[in-house]
Parts: C-alpha cells; sequence; structure tokens
C-alpha cells in the first residue's frame, strides 16, 4: 500500500510516497533513508487522501501545456546523457510556474537522498498526476525513460490542444450569453421604469402584464438579491445531492442525453481515458493497473464505476473488448478496436487511434455548439425584447384609443 510521509529534516518539511504494509514500517523507511538523527516524521497518511490548500490556488495551477515543457526539457537532459538529479534542478531553475518549480526541487532533493524518481514525483499529486506517476514507475522497471516522457509530452500536447479547442469554442455562446444576461437587466433597470412613471401618471387602465412587468421591474433589486441567495444555498446543497452515487447517476444519465452537449462530454471523457490507456499500456503498465489509473481520469461517476467493473473483469482473465462491452460511456467503435487490438497485439495503436477518432467526433459536434448557442440566445433575448414591448406599448394603444 502507497503511504504519504511528511517528515522535517534540516529546517525543511519534505513531502514522500512509499509503498510498505503499514503506517509505522512507511515511517521507518523514510527515517532509515533520511537519517533518523535529524528526521522528524510529521504525518503519515495513505496516498490520495490528503487534503491540501493548494487544491484553491487555481492562478497557480499546474496544466497540461506546463507538464509537456517540462516532459520535453526533462527528455531533452537525460536523452544528451545528463544524470536524473542534474536534469532535474536544471529543469526546475528554468521552470516559471511557482506550484511545478517548487515541486521539481523538492523532487529533485528526494532524489538526492537515494529514493526512487517515481516515489519522489508521487509526493506531489497534485502537480504529477496518477497516469505521470505510472507511466514513470514502468519506465523506470524497463529503462525506457526516454521514450516515457517523449510519450507523455506527447499525451499532455494532445490534452492541451483539446482543452484549448473547446475553450475557443465556447467563447462566443458565453459572450453572447452575456449580452444577453446585459440586455435584461437594462430593460428592467432603465427602459421599463421610465415608461412605468409615464403610464403611472396618465392614470390608464394597465394590462396584466404590464402590471407583471412593472413589478417585475419595481423589485429588480430585490429580485437579484433573491437569486444570490438562492444560489448561495442551492450550489451547495447541489453539491452534496451531487456526492450521493443515486442522485449524481441519475443526473448524468440525463446530462448525457442532452442533444449535442451530452455527446460531447461523453466523447471527451472516453477519448481522456482511451489516451490513458495508449500512454501506459506503451510503457508497460499492466492493464489492469492501467485501468485503474485511467478511471481517474474519467469525468463521471458512472462511467468511472464501469471501469472499475472493467478492471475486475480483466483481473479475472477477460479480455479488456469484453469487459467494455457493456458500457454506456464507452462507444461501441471503441470497443470494437480494442478486441482487434488485443487479437493483433496492437492494444496500445488502436487505442490511441479510439481516441483519436473520438476527439475528432467532438470537434465536428463543438463546430456545431455556437450556432446553436447564438440561435437559442437571439431567440432568447428577441422574445425578452418582445415581452417588454408588448407590454409597454399596449396600454399606450389603449391611451391613444381613448384620446381618439
Amino acid at each position: 500500500m502507497l503511504y504519504r510521509v511528511t517528515a522535517y529534516v534540516s529546517g525543511t518539511s519534505r513531502t514522500l510516497v512509499v509503498e510498505s504494509g503499514n503506517a509505522v514500517e512507511a515511517a521507518k523507511q523514510v527515517r532509515k533513508r533520511l537519517g533518523e538523527d535529524r528526521t522528524l516524521i510529521t504525518r503519515v497518511a495513505p496516498a490520495g487522501r490528503e487534503f491540501s490548500l493548494e487544491a484553491f490556488k487555481f492562478w497557480d495551477r499546474v496544466g497540461p501545456r506546463d507538464l509537456e515543457l517540462f516532459c520535453r526539457r526533462f527528455h531533452a537532459l537525460i536523452s544528451a546523457g545528463v544524470t536524473t538529479l542534474e536534469a532535474l534542478e536544471t529543469v526546475a531553475s528554468q521552470t516559471e510556474k511557482n506550484s511545478l518549480k517548487k515541486a521539481l526541487f523538492r523532487v529533485a532533493d528526494n532524489v538526492r537522498e537515494g529514493f526512487p524518481l517515481v516515489a519522489a514525483f508521487r509526493g506531489f499529486p497534485r502537480v504529477f498526476p496518477a497516469v505521470f506517476s505510472h507511466t514513470v514507475a514502468a519506465a523506470e522497471e524497463s529503462g525506457a525513460l526516454e521514450e516515457a516522457l517523449f510519450s507523455l509530452a506527447a499525451h499532455f500536447e494532445r490534452e492541451a490542444r483539446f482543452k484549448e479547442k473547446l475553450r475557443q469554442a465556447m467563447a462566443y455562446p458565453t459572450v453572447v450569453a452575456c449580452f444577453a444576461l446585459l440586455v435584461a437587466v437594462g430593460l428592467f433597470t432603465f427602459v421599463v421604469p421610465k415608461f412605468a412613471a409615464l403610464l403611472q401618471s396618465a392614470d390608464v387602465p394597465l394590462p396584466a402584464l404590464t402590471r407583471v412587468m412593472m413589478n417585475v421591474s419595481a423589485h429588480t433589486g430585490l429580485i437579484a438579491l433573491f437569486l444570490v441567495g438562492a444560489s448561495l444555498v442551492g450550489v451547495p446543497l447541489f453539491r452534496v445531492l451531487w456526492q450521493k452515487e443515486g442522485v449524481r447517476s441519475r443526473l448524468e444519465a440525463v446530462f448525457v442525453r442532452l442533444p449535442v452537449l451530452g455527446k460531447i462530454v461523453s466523447r471527451a471523457a472516453a477519448a481522456r481515458v482511451c489516451r490513458s490507456l495508449s500512454l501506459m499500456t506503451k510503457v508497460g503498465v499492466p492493464l489492469v493497473r492501467a485501468i485503474e489509473v485511467a478511471r481517474g481520469v474519467a469525468s463521471f461517476s458512472s462511467f468511472r464505476k464501469e471501469l472499475e467493473d472493467a478492471a475486475e473483469a480483466v483481473r479475472e482473465g477477460k479480455p479488456l473488448a469484453d469487459a467494455l462491452s457493456r458500457s454506456r460511456w464507452f462507444p461501441a467503435t471503441g470497443v470494437k478496436m480494442a478486441a482487434v487490438g488485443e487479437n493483433s497485439g496492437r492494444l496500445s495503436e488502436m487505442l490511441d487511434q479510439s481516441a483519436s477518432l473520438f476527439e475528432t467526433e467532438v470537434d465536428l459536434l463543438v463546430q456545431k455548439l455556437p450556432p446553436l448557442v447564438e440561435a437559442g440566445m437571439v431567440v432568447f433575448v428577441g422574445g425578452l425584447v418582445l415581452l417588454v414591448m408588448l407590454s409597454l406599448f399596449l396600454p399606450i394603444f389603449s391611451m391613444y384609443q381613448t384620446v381618439k
């Protein structure tokens, strides 16, 4: 079992992940390696269960582009014959992202003390994801660290490019939605009150639609406070409900059935899982362990449960394709290509092709999303303006008829 050990050594806090039978043995292992006379163990916990305020530092979070650049620099130095320790220190000194720089210097310190490279990386799970650590672990065992770093760089590059495409596709719909919100606020804050004062001074009978609009405009501030309060209460409540497997599975089932958006997120999740499986099987990670790690990159709990069942089926001797054949999230095309890969001994290659296919599908679907959102926003804004104009001009027409 993996344990995360935090130790205080010569005035510096150090974090290591070691494999041991229990927490006591893990602490002893670290003290023996770092020196019992100068090491104070401050915390021992199972790996992956820690809480850290670092998770809330969104401005300093390490992204796939940062990891890609690190892998390329590290690969170049290792390929040139530089030792692992020197390569880590050199790359750390050139790194711009502060959180990554700190983690790399600590990794170098742990390697200098004689700990394996993978144990040093596992001490920083918020910087180096599980797919990175397991790929490095398999590469150390097989002596293919250079190839693993090159594959990891390509993996993080594809992941970064994929996320950038999604952000670019959603940028325009987001601007249109913000514009629609501003139009609604402007109408009820500036336009409706002016007409309301005019109509009230004329003392004409008002239609029901006009009275509703005037009441909404008169209580705009109260409605805004209510919406803010509802958000403050509703978001935590939604998060609590989201943690319940039954509720979450039902919500995910509804979400994935949405016309375009549901297919985008399902194919994107399948692509990430395929990329991770392809990368790890390529460098020699056992298939069961690769599925367990890929489970961590799945975006939905029901998909993670399917991968957990698939790992158990593979552990019992079933092929990967059979284990994934009943999955709601893994497309039939991917299952068929996995079967071909297993039969031909090219599983990693087929999984990589499956990921490329799913990403292409997502790209095509994402291109359809902005026009749909734009049309929806135009209909919403047009309908809102029409409703407000009717509520304002109906009594004016009535007043004109009366005067006439």
